[in-house]
Formats: structure tokens, C-alpha cells, sequence
């Protein structure tokens, strides 16, 4: 299943706003070289965890001649109109999953993308099409490095990855394309982080048994999805992007699923958010969502989002609705989305959506068709 992300307020951000709040740091000679001590610090780190994993290797070769690596192939695409233009998204997803013993492994996903026209055809707080960078990207690494598997319950992933890979991806937000599904614009407003179409160096922890699930990762503070130039996706300098960290635990309970987190950006100020939000089974093919965050600091340009919608799951059609509340530098936008998930086949699905979008006294109406193909 694809996942949520922040593409228009990515968009945004980058054209309006964040030259504005977040002004580039001086380069200093000194500075330079502490961001130089960061990045060999962390290719120490990199390399014991490789030490660690082919030691481990060794010890368990004869196992690792049964195991088989596998690989993915995601198109999706979809054409977005304001009923008067329109234009269409594309998005290419690889991926690949190569075994390298019982318990540790080596992971490689990337995304293109291609419009049609680099505008969208309206503007939105929130954004409506998760799949859109705005900026066709030929090639770009979503993840990239080690997964070790320390027994049946807890695993640690060191390289390149982004946020929303492992956060803001459950059942009930993943089926609609509005981007504060994927991830609260809480975050994404008031941080430039890694999530779609950026990705960045950091590690990720993931604790599973039963009912609860936990994870905590830190991130280098800014995302990036170029391979090459000063500000590339291998970047790991916390005196000059800061640091992103964040965790959230997760407990399920008889169908329902219920999610705690926060997250701390340190930049040139702290800012922390909160959220909260349950899927809540009402019945095997109705389920309630509702989803609440807030960021704490003195200068964020989004502080409150909340949202509240269902999912109804009729043989090989899911129907949701959400409807969400948000509010950045002023400006007060309430989106609307109803959408329609037909699964024509095992690897072909269809999604007609619709979205109504209100903000400062506009209102906008969104029409989107997208297909879905996954081999």
C-alpha cells in the first residue's frame, strides 16, 4: 500500500515560506569542520554495525544459502482537476530486500516522479495528492541501509530512510491521498525533515510483541533527495540541520488500533509536537478515525491539527471520508475528502476521489482519479 506524505506543504514551504522562518545558517570555517567530525562519526557508527553484521554472517552462512531476496515494483497514477484544468501525477516506487543472513539484511527503495505541469492545479494548505513532488525527480532514495533483527521482537535499521516509511502509515489513514494523513502537518510545517519526496541519514529503532509495538529513530534535521551538491541525501550535519527525533508506541486491540507520539526538532529553535490518534473498529467493516496533534515552541507556523472521519470495507471496495482542521501563519483551511478504493485485481486497484477545501474565505473543489499497480 502507498503511503501518506507532505507534498504540497513541501511545495510550499519551499516557495513561500521557508527562506522566511528558517534562514540559512552562516557557514563558518569552524563550523564546517565540526559538520565534518559529525559525518565521520557517523560512518564509524555505520561501520561497526557492518562489522557486527558480517561477523554475524560468518556464523550463520550455512542458513543464509536458503534465503532469497525480493523485490517490488509501485506505479501509481492519477489525474487531479479543479473541473476547469487538469494535469497528471505520476509516481514510480522500487524496492528491494536482500537477505544477507537469518537476521540481518540490506534494504533499497527509491521513487521517480513526472507531471504533466509543475503547478498543481490548486492550491492547498494540506495538500491533496500524496504522490506529487512537484518537482519531477528521475531518481531518488526513499531507503537505503541494515536492517539487524535482534531477535523475534525488536530490529534497528541504520542509513538513509525516510520518516513517513515507518510513522503515519496505518490501515485507516493510508487509504486517502489529503498529505496530513500521511503526516500531521504539525510537523511538516515547522520542520524541514525526511519525509516524501526527502529522505535522510539517521537510525531507526522498532520494539513488536502481541498488542505493542514501539519506535524511536533520530534523523539528521533536513531531508534531502539529491545524490550530489553540498545539501545531498547523504548529509549528516547536526551543527548546521540539527536533529530530528521522534518515537511512538502503538496498541492494538481487537481490530482497533491506537497510536501515542512525539517528535523534537533542534535547529536554531526547539520545537516539539504531540499527537495522538485511534482507529477505533466499530463493527469488522466500519472503523472511526480520529487524529489530534499540537506543536509547542515560540515560533511555528502550524501549532494545531485535528481530524476525524471512518472507513467502510465492502467486499473489494473500501469507502472512507475524513474531514480535518488546521490552521498555519494564520490562514484557517478545512478539507474534506471522500474517496472510493476499488480492487479490480490482486495488483490493480482504482481510486476516484473528491475533495472540498476551505481556506481564507476560498473554496476550492478537487476531483482526482488514481490507479494503483503493485507487482
Amino acid at each position: 500500500m502507498l503511503k501518506n506524505h507532505g507534498l504540497a506543504i513541501r511545495w510550499f514551504v519551499k516557495h513561500h515560506y521557508f527562506c522566511y522562518f528558517c534562514p540559512q545558517i552562516q557557514q563558518t570555517t569552524l563550523q564546517e569542520r565540526y559538520n565534518k567530525q559529525w559525518q565521520i562519526r557517523f560512518v564509524g557508527i555505520i561501520l561497526t554495525v557492518l562489522q557486527c553484521g558480517c561477523m554475524h554472517l560468518m556464523a550463520q552462512s550455512a542458513d543464509s544459502t536458503s534465503l532469497r531476496p525480493s523485490f517490488g515494483i509501485e506505479y501509481t497514477g492519477e489525474v487531479q482537476t479543479d473541473f476547469k484544468r487538469a494535469r497528471m501525477a505520476n509516481l514510480l516506487q522500487l524496492s528491494a530486500d536482500v537477505p544477507l543472513s537469518r537476521s540481518l539484511s540490506f534494504q533499497l527503495h527509491s521513487i521517480s516522479t513526472l507531471a504533466t505541469k509543475q503547478e498543481p492545479v490548486a492550491f492547498a494548505l494540506q495538500g491533496y495528492s500524496n504522490i506529487d513532488s512537484y518537482n519531477d525527480i528521475p531518481f531518488a532514495l526513499s531507503v537505503a541501509g541494515l536492517t539487524w533483527q535482534l531477535g523475534e521482537r525488536h530490529s534497528l535499521f541504520a542509513g538513509i530512510r525516510r520518516t513517513d516509511e515507518d510513522y503515519f502509515c496505518s490501515d485507516g489513514l493510508s487509504l486517502f491521498t489529503n498529505s496530513s494523513c500521511g503526516i500531521f502537518p504539525t510537523i511538516t510545517w515547522n520542520a524541514y525533515i525526511g519525509t516524501f519526496p526527502d529522505a535522510a541519514v539517521g537510525f531507526h529503532y522498532a520494539y513488536d510483541h502481541k498488542n505493542l509495538r514501539l519506535q524511536a529513530s533520530l534523523y539528521n534535521g533536513v531531508g534531502n533527495h539529491d545524490f550530489t551538491g553540498r545539501y545531498n541525501v547523504f548529509r549528516f550535519c547536526p551543527n548546521s540541520d540539527g536533529l530530528f527525533a521522534l518515537g511512538q508506541a502503538e496498541y492494538r486491540y481487537r481490530g482497533s488500533h491506537y497510536f501515542l507520539g512525539g517528535s523534537t526538532h533542534v535547529y536554531t529553535d526547539e520545537c516539539s509536537t504531540a499527537w495522538a490518534y485511534a482507529e477505533q473498529a466499530l463493527s469488522p467493516k466500519f472503523t472511526l478515525l480520529a487524529a489530534y496533534s499540537h506543536t509547542f515552541g515560540r515560533y511555528n507556523i502550524c501549532e494545531n491539527f485535528c481530524g476525524l472521519g471512518g472507513k467502510y470495507s465492502l467486499k473489494r471496495a473500501d469507502f472512507g471520508l475524513f474531514t480535518d482542521y488546521t490552521r498555519v501563519s494564520g490562514i484557517d483551511e478545512w478539507a474534506t475528502e471522500l474517496i472510493c478504493s476499488l480492487r479490480i485485481t490482486d495488483f490493480l486497484t482504482v481510486k476516484p476521489v473528491f475533495h472540498f477545501i476551505v481556506a481564507d474565505h476560498n473554496t476550492k473543489c478537487i476531483g482526482l482519479l488514481r490507479v494503483d499497480v503493485g507487482i
